[in-house]
């Protein structure tokens, strides 16, 4: 009975910092979002799957951390263009859906971007992470989910 309460608790711990973990951004008012950064995301957003349409890599400069660039390598940028390609068929547009920011520490922002490729009957998530130096952290492409929170 004793090892059954503890098992009990350690999943009910769990599930609460899952649940606690999974809440830490929220999504910003229209009125309230920075649309110079938006302007930049897409800027850069396009830059880049134009430029990886063509066979050629982007090259991030200082728009970018230092840590990001590294990251972003030729081979990587062109590897995971092909993977999106052979899924859904080359990139067509993107647009602006929404911003979110980090709860606790307000330094960071997740620019949404709805995108639009060749043969996706659906839009994928084009999200563009800004740091609070005003430089690209983070690029993902994903499944659009409503909610930043949702697991």
């Amino acid at each position: 009975m004793k090892k059954q309460k503890i098992i009990i608790l350690t999943v009910l711990l769990f599930s609460f910092q899952i649940t606690f973990c999974q809440n830490k951004f929220e999504k910003l008012p229209e009125q309230k979002t920075d649309k110079g950064k938006i302007e930049f995301a897409s800027k850069i957003a396009c830059s880049y799957f134009e430029t990886l349409k063509t066979g050629n890599h982007y090259d991030f400069k200082d728009e970018a951390t230092i840590q990001f660039k590294k990251s972003m390598t030729p081979e990587l940028q062109m590897q995971s263009y092909l993977q999106i390609k052979q899924a859904v068929g080359n990139f067509k547009s993107i647009y602006y859906s929404e911003t979110w920011i980090e709860n606790e520490k307000r330094g960071i922002e997740i620019i949404r971007f709805k995108g639009k490729f060749e043969r996706s009957i659906v839009p994928l998530e084009i999200r563009v992470v800004i740091n609070s130096s005003n430089k690209i952290a983070g690029f993902w492409i994903k499944p659009w989910k409503d909610n930043l929170n949702e697991s």
